[in-house]
């Protein structure tokens, strides 16, 4: 074959190199966006997030729930063996003591001040006598004699008044039982208290407390064993910082003042019955228990507990739940966890 044959050849097949070349770059550039789109594409949660009349329900997929390896108990209705946890304070007795010491002072000037107006009253018909029987006595000392038994009368009502401001101000503060405690002559009780052998509890109940106080509690502190307060009286008083009704309950244990205590009121006849969360199935958002019940089959939704009826690391519940929900009892904190992350994953990038 000839060079110049040759030529003429390559000239011919040129134009089919050129567009396989061209055809061959195209491909590969195509195939290169599509594993770049496929890389950059969002990877799709397992776990869809909906907030449904204030709840969160989370739908997951059959392989979500076989990882998080979600078993389920159902619950059965039970009777409240104890009622709500409360919470109280011993209270700093001194100043009703400062009430008492005050009350004590006024009371014996009280007395002197009476004893005055006695002999003020008494000097005072004694003048008049006089001074009725012919003026044996000057107008002079008729007038000093009645001058001496009103301002003694006037500081009777004085004192008196001032022991009626004590008494009320105790009353307010302390409530008529203990207060009578320290404004009495004849009551030994305070004396339990000044010696340290009780110390006074101001217990709260929550707002939804109904009927009477329960006569007595088991309550506990910190580092001390579990201890009985009797119930004295309603409190007049609370904590701000604590919402309810108050009471003083007595104790004899060795508590400073000041010192936080916690108590188990028992159940009334009249408790409502519920349902026992298991601890299993309690997962902790936001400072608030929770619970996971199954809606459907692969629905659950995150429920609150009601934090105030904690039963030994269970908590008994008479709302949010029925008797045949089925909560979750393992998986529940990875269901927690799905639903952060299906949430994270819903937020808009920032750009």
């Amino acid at each position: 074959m000839s060079r110049r044959t040759l030529l003429k050849g390559l000239q011919l097949l040129l134009p089919a190199i050129l567009a396989a070349l061209v055809l061959g770059g195209f491909l590969l550039s195509r195939g290169e966006q599509a594993s770049e789109a496929a890389r950059e594409a969002p990877v799709r949660s397992p776990v869809r997030v909906a907030v449904e009349n204030g709840l969160t329900m989370l739908t997951v997929d059959d392989a979500a729930q076989a990882r998080s390896g979600i078993q389920l108990q159902a619950l059965d209705a039970i009777q409240p063996t104890t009622g709500t946890t409360v919470y109280g304070t011993v209270i700093d007795l001194q100043p009703l003591v400062d009430l008492m010491s005050r009350y004590a002072a006024s009371a014996a000037d009280l007395e002197s001040a009476k004893a005055a107006a006695e002999a003020a009253r008494a000097e005072l018909e004694r003048t008049q006598a006089l001074y009725a029987d012919v003026q044996n006595a000057s107008l002079k000392t008729l007038q000093a004699a009645r001058s001496a038994n009103a301002a003694a009368t006037a500081k009777v009502k004085s004192l008196q008044a001032n022991m009626s401001g004590i008494v009320a101000s105790a009353q307010q503060q302390y409530g008529a039982i203990v207060s009578s405690w320290a404004l009495s002559t004849a009551s030994p009780e305070l004396a339990h208290f000044l010696e340290r052998r009780e110390v006074l509890l101001r217990i709260v109940f929550p707002g939804g407390q109904t009927g009477a106080a329960p006569a007595m509690l088991k309550a506990t502190g910190d580092n001390i064993t579990p201890f009985d307060a009797r119930l004295v009286s309603a409190a007049p008083q609370v904590d701000p910082g604590i919402q309810g009704q108050a009471y003083f309950y007595r104790a004899a244990a060795p508590l400073a003042t000041g010192a936080r205590i916690s108590a188990r009121a028992p159940a009334t006849a009249a408790a409502k019955a519920g349902v026992l969360i298991p601890a299993s199935a309690i997962v902790w958002y936001g400072g608030q228990p929770w619970a996971f019940v199954q809606t459907g089959k692969d629905q659950f939704q995150r429920r609150a507990v009601d934090p105030r009826f904690p039963q030994d690391g269970d908590f008994f519940a008479i709302e949010g739940f029925k008797p045949g929900d089925s909560v979750v009892v393992r998986g529940a904190q990875l269901l927690l966890s799905e639903e952060s992350r299906a949430q994270a994953g819903s937020q808009p990038e920032n750009e």
